[in-house]
């Protein structure tokens, strides 16, 4: 038996909404509910919802969702596609990108946001496959010039096709040995660190803005901490050492400045009230939480909060970062954000000074001296 801490919702929710009213049709089926039943379900909120309801009351037992719902979504997809399209896309997705999704996993990284990835990825091949078949080409007949003339004719996002040129490539299926797919990154502004601190001032001090906006955008500015880091966090993840508060993050711990630390406090005290159903567990209680039960809110849902109140989150994060890279070695760096050792050498190789220059030009001018 689950019991819940708003029993006026419940029944709300029993009553009067689309969830409820799914939930009771799989009910009078008389059929045993799996996640099979589940998957022949036309995809939407409500399967979500009722599905990870059903996992919250040990109904069904928990997987991986957003890893296990792309072979079915797949399929729906490829159904109405060409077989050379369904040829060329399943393998990558099944062998390739879910593949590695799933090692991840195994080793213990969230692959929350790895569904999302997959499925954009996968939207955006076909979208290529689909231009190639407009010009009368195939991943045969493609040259370097046509990649360029895909990726300098849209948004920045069709550099993510690097990743399947460079796996048809390798299995031979370009047939020309001068395509080379490179990610060229596109010119965005980034914050100067006087904007930086005055957004962080603003996130500090002013009610104006909603508490978990607050939260979000001070920790990306402070920290440069991701979006997927963020919503991840729960009240267990707040700590107290006397008179100092800490962050727990998946390697490390963030010391949390006297006033982030009261708005994070004041945070998980207001989403206590929010979910459905208890939590199991303490550890559980997300500082973000989502729409669908017992999972936090989810990394677009996050992004698009923060665009809602005029806070875009990657130049702000880099602009944090940068800042960061410039004070703290790499390998500091490194384990205090829980990114890889070679990403925190790139920040520090993009911020630090190179002071080799420097210090061929002394030597040459002690040389000089010495000689005169």
């Amino acid at each position: 038996m689950i019991s819940t801490p708003n029993p006026v919702r419940l029944l709300n929710w029993l009553q009067k909404t689309s969830c409820s009213q799914l939930l009771g049709h799989l009910a009078a089926s008389g059929e045993p509910i799996s996640h099979a039943t589940l998957d022949a379900l036309p995809a939407g909120h409500d399967e979500s919802y009722v599905r990870a309801l059903l996992v919250r009351t040990n109904v069904l037992p928990p997987r991986q969702e957003s890893l296990d719902r792309i072979t079915p979504w797949l399929d729906r997809l490829l159904a109405e596609r060409s077989t050379r399209h369904a040829q060329l896309l399943r393998p990558y997705v099944q062998w390739e990108l879910l593949r590695r999704a799933r090692r991840q996993g195994a080793r213990g990284r969230s692959v929350a946001g790895s569904g999302l990835k997959i499925r954009a990825e996968a939207l955006l091949i076909l979208e290529f496959l689909t231009w190639l078949d407009s010009r009368k080409l195939t991943l045969a007949t493609l040259r370097q010039g046509h990649v360029e003339d895909w990726l300098d004719a849209g948004p920045a996002r069709r550099h993510d096709l690097c990743m399947f040129l460079a796996w048809a490539h390798r299995r031979g299926l370009t047939g020309a040995h001068d395509v080379t797919p490179v990610r060229r990154s596109r010119g965005s502004r980034l914050l100067t660190e006087d904007e930086r601190w005055a957004q962080l001032r603003e996130c500090l001090h002013s009610d104006a803005l909603p508490l978990r906006v607050r939260v979000g955008r001070a920790l990306t500015l402070l920290y440069g901490l991701p979006a997927n880091q963020i919503r991840n966090l729960a009240t267990a993840d707040i700590q107290q050492r006397g008179t100092d508060s800490y962050l727990r993050l998946r390697t490390s711990t963030l010391f949390l400045p006297p006033r982030l630390a009261d708005l994070l406090a004041e945070l998980a005290v207001t989403t206590r009230d929010e979910p459905l159903l208890p939590t199991s567990e303490p550890s559980q209680q997300w500082l973000f939480p989502g729409n669908v039960p017992g999972q936090p809110m989810s990394t677009p849902g996050f992004s698009l909060l923060m665009r809602r109140h005029n806070f875009h989150v990657q130049p702000a994060r880099i602009a944090a970062l940068v800042a960061l890279a410039e004070k703290l070695p790499a390998p500091v760096l490194a384990q205090l954000l829980g990114i890889s050792i070679d990403t925190a050498h790139k920040w520090a190789a993009y911020t630090q000074p190179n002071w080799s220059a420097y210090l061929a030009a002394r030597d040459r001018e002690s040389a000089r001296d010495t000689k005169e």
